[in-house]
């Protein structure tokens, strides 16, 4: 589909979407099980930067700061943005380039904070796949026009001196999903992040090139929303990243907790999977899960480089910091530091 064509569906589904935002009014401070604040917050798929959201969940730290917390599976960070941009989720964890997209097509989104500010993919092909030149006529799996995913590829594809034209581009959804789908032969190549970087290497996929690596900065995945729910409900806000920046350093601090909710969620025991997706989350969550700049620039100047249209290309029009920087003036990350002490 070319780029135009699905910039300007984007821009139409988010114009009506923007007139079906609810009115929002701040709820009274819950005394009661009863009285916990409902917050709905969407995933692009079950994969490791997810895990201070699914731990807070697990471990009832948002029942502690007072809220009653949904963690609803996208698969695929731009249907997320749409569905947020429609009111019926206040939460997206997704990366910092649909925001840019969607942005330009009329949204106001902000990302508030960030759990990996580096590109993680690895994309992989079947074992026929020697080289950049054998991609030429082959099927690329990715989550969603517009997504991470997707313009993982496109880097990918001017590294290698290829275009979009080279390649059928599929839309799969997310990555264990992107996985059976080169399991079953369906495609030829797709961009995983742990877990199933690991499983891929497990079953002989060829690791064609490694965006981890390089340690290109970037906003792989971050919790956004509205602009107008950030200024209407900052208080939720704060008590949502209070309970999601405990649960980060739980994970950074208790090993055996972390890998349990990791077997849970992936439904995977396999020892080498799990320990090389905790090796991955110990290393790139940022110890204030804040989002960084120099990956927001790198974000802009990526998706300029790769022909999308964008708008701003202010970072600061893509961020907001104010409930992380209220966080850390409080001393909660000090706090933080204290209570989970990282080896």
């Amino acid at each position: 589909m070319p780029m135009t064509i699905r910039l300007r569906s984007l821009k139409a589904a988010i114009s009506a979407s923007i007139l079906a935002l609810p009115l929002a009014v701040a709820p009274a401070s819950p005394s009661s099980a009863a009285d916990l604040i409902p917050f709905k917050i969407g995933i692009s798929a079950p994969v490791v930067t997810v895990l201070p959201v699914w731990l807070a969940q697990s471990q009832g730290f948002y029942e502690k700061e007072g809220l009653k917390v949904d963690v609803i599976n996208m698969e695929g960070g731009s249907k997320g943005i749409q569905v947020l941009l429609s009111g019926n989720i206040q939460g997206m964890h997704v990366g910092v380039a649909p925001i840019v997209l969607a942005n330009k097509a009329g949204a106001e989104l902000r990302a508030i904070t960030s759990t990996i500010n580096t590109i993680p993919f690895t994309i992989f092909t079947t074992p026929d796949i020697k080289s950049p030149k054998d991609l030429k006529g082959k099927n690329i799996g990715i989550s969603s026009f517009g997504a991470e995913t997707d313009i993982a590829v496109t880097l990918m594809l001017q590294k290698f001196g290829l275009s979009r034209s080279d390649v059928t581009i599929s839309q799969l959804g997310g990555s264990g999903k992107r996985l059976a789908a080169l399991l079953a032969g369906r495609v030829d190549a797709v961009p995983l992040i742990e877990p199933t970087i690991t499983i891929a290497k497990e079953k002989g996929f060829n690791p064609l090139m490694d965006l981890e690596a390089a340690k290109t900065p970037w906003i792989f995945d971050s919790v956004v929303v509205t602009r107008t729910y950030l200024r209407e409900h900052a208080d939720i806000l704060t008590r949502f990243v209070r309970a999601y920046v405990r649960a980060a350093y739980l994970a950074l601090s208790d090993e055996k907790a972390a890998k349990a909710e990791m077997i849970k969620r992936f439904k995977n025991e396999d020892p080498a999977v799990i320990d090389a997706t905790y090796a991955d989350f110990k290393r790139t969550m940022p110890r204030d899960a804040a989002p960084s700049i120099e990956g927001a620039e790198n974000v802009i100047a990526q998706l300029q480089g790769a022909k999308f249209e964008i708008g701003s290309t202010d970072p600061n029009d893509y961020l907001d910091f104010s409930i992380i920087d209220r966080l850390k003036k409080d001393g909660y990350f000090a706090q933080m530091e204290k209570e989970y002490p990282i080896k």
